[in-house]
């Protein structure tokens, strides 16, 4: 009898500490944080929706249904990013210090726990030393999902990382993963890297309908500065750069500058919910047809969110990212403090 008490007890204490197969868990623990709230979305399937995750006493813990694996992003209240990797069984757990975010430390799965040592080992280290050592990873470790996330972010999504390294991390990862597919969904973006716009070159000569039937071309920006940004609603970075332009606007400083936001959703009611919450005032396009739009395939989009900023004599200032490579050079054109 007491060996079968026992034997229930530990299997009891098992089941309570592991996964369940079908369901990912995600616990945390932070200092210095008693209440708040954390967001959590995936771009690969591991979440239908943008989840809200409340902490409570400096905890939390989340559960979702999840057969594979994925790629989920928790996302802080300063708009700071942490890339949690998931899969059917997995309990992940973080925990932290809320004063400094950038030592969270994740655990529970071996590629979270390598992510971790390399977010933490590059803490300090210049943007190239970080590229190098991602590069370093995905050639020693192309089977690990890490490698697909550092891929993504220190080469694919990087203007200046070098097109031919591209192409050949690329080609490493898919034949290490040939049945991946983030990176099979990634083939068009690599292919069209070749034809990226290049600053100084001329803006594409663009002409949108708009849903009031109204028409904008490129040559009516000229003699203007304009700033193109590509986004969808479904992509969290995207709906959080509308805000920026917005605040971008609002300043007294920035009263010659044009912006056309144009949409890659599919969604009409989603795409219409986040400019009617961010007060969206300016030239807005969506053709519902995502990266087979035209206008996307013209601008050789590579990524979102995308933005594109143009000089009045219509030749391109800035491409990229809104906040490391647009942002500045709008500041050094309108002479913002």
């Amino acid at each position: 009898m007491k060996r079968f008490i026992l034997y229930i007890f530990i299997v009891f204490t098992l089941l309570s500490c592991g996964g369940t197969e079908g369901r990912f868990r995600l616990k945390g623990e932070f200092e210095h944080l008693q209440q708040g709230e954390f967001y959590l979305y995936s771009n690969d399937g591991g979440a239908a929706r943008f989840d809200t995750i409340k902490v409570e006493g400096g905890r939390f813990t989340y559960e979702t249904p999840l057969t594979g694996n994925a790629t989920f992003t928790l996302l802080y209240p300063n708009l700071s990013e942490l890339v949690i990797f998931g899969a059917s069984g997995d309990v992940i757990t973080v925990h932290g210090d809320a004063r400094n975010l950038k030592n969270v430390e994740v655990e529970g799965s071996q590629p979270n726990e390598e992510m971790t040592a390399f977010r933490l080992a590059q803490d300090g280290k210049s943007a190239k030393a970080t590229q190098e050592a991602a590069a370093d990873f995905i050639r020693k470790s192309p089977t690990s999902p890490v490698s697909v996330f550092l891929f993504r972010q220190y080469f694919l999504s990087q203007k200046d990382a070098p097109l031919e390294e591209i192409k050949e991390h690329y080609r490493v990862l898919c034949q290490a993963q040939p049945d991946n597919l983030q990176l099979l969904q990634w083939k068009g973006d690599v292919e069209a890297l070749s034809a990226c716009l290049k600053e100084g070159a001329l803006l594409p000569d663009f002409s949108l309908t708009l849903p009031d039937s109204a028409v904008v071309k490129a040559a009516d920006y000229r003699g203007k500065y304009l700033l193109i940004n590509f986004w969808a609603s479904w992509e969290t970075s995207g709906s959080t750069l509308m805000f920026r332009i917005k605040r971008l606007l609002q300043d007294k400083t920035t009263a010659d500058l044009q912006v056309v936001s144009v949409s890659l959703d599919v969604n009409k009611a989603a795409k219409e919910g986040v400019e009617r919450m961010d007060s969206v005032t300016w030239t807005s396009y969506c053709d519902f047809q995502a990266w087979n739009s035209p206008v996307v395939k013209q601008f050789a989009v590579p990524y979102l969110p995308y933005c594109v900023l143009a000089g009045p004599d219509g030749r391109i200032l800035a491409v990229g990212n809104y906040a490391d490579d647009i942002l500045p050079e709008i500041e050094k054109v309108f002479k913002k403090s």
